[in-house]
């Protein structure tokens, strides 16, 4: 049964997309084009191991695309929830950059708008001790304690 070999082949497909989308989320804002090549992905994993079926059963693979679309799918809203994890980012990017930390960098790694990333900074702030100043174009806020 080809069967066993497909389901392996899209759990170590799912596994190194989990892996890799994971490392490009802590850099980057993630959009919908990884969920569509990972459909596109998966869809052709389960196609290659299927294809003598197609013209005896078509559901079948209607089938498969929906599982395809279905996993993909999975590794985006995981991805989307790990992105707002406001403490885990915030505490990376102080220990990356020895405490100080730019509101537009922390904007761009949690997609929060200015008011809330600000406040949230503020409170992060006051919370550990630290000071605020402004640049040409840019706030930065400096930590004493992290």
């Amino acid at each position: 049964m080809k069967l066993i070999p497909y389901v392996l082949t899209t759990l170590i497909f799912y596994v190194f997309s989990l892996v890799r989308l994971k490392a490009r989320t802590e850099q980057e804002k993630i959009g919908s084009t990884p969920v569509v090549f990972n459909v596109i992905i998966f869809f052709a994993i389960f196609e290659f191991f299927f294809i003598e079926s197609i013209l005896t059963n078509p559901f079948f693979h209607v089938l498969g695309f929906l599982v395809a679309l279905g996993c993909s799918l999975s590794i985006y809203f995981y991805l989307k929830n790990l992105k707002k994890d406001f403490e885990s980012i915030f505490y990376k990017l102080v220990q990356q950059s020895q405490g100080k930390v730019s509101i537009l960098t922390f904007m761009q790694r949690t997609e929060l708008s200015l008011e809330e990333a600000t406040e949230f900074l503020e409170d992060k702030r006051q919370q550990l001790g630290g000071d605020s100043y402004e640049t040409l174009g840019n706030i930065y806020y400096e930590f004493y304690r992290w």
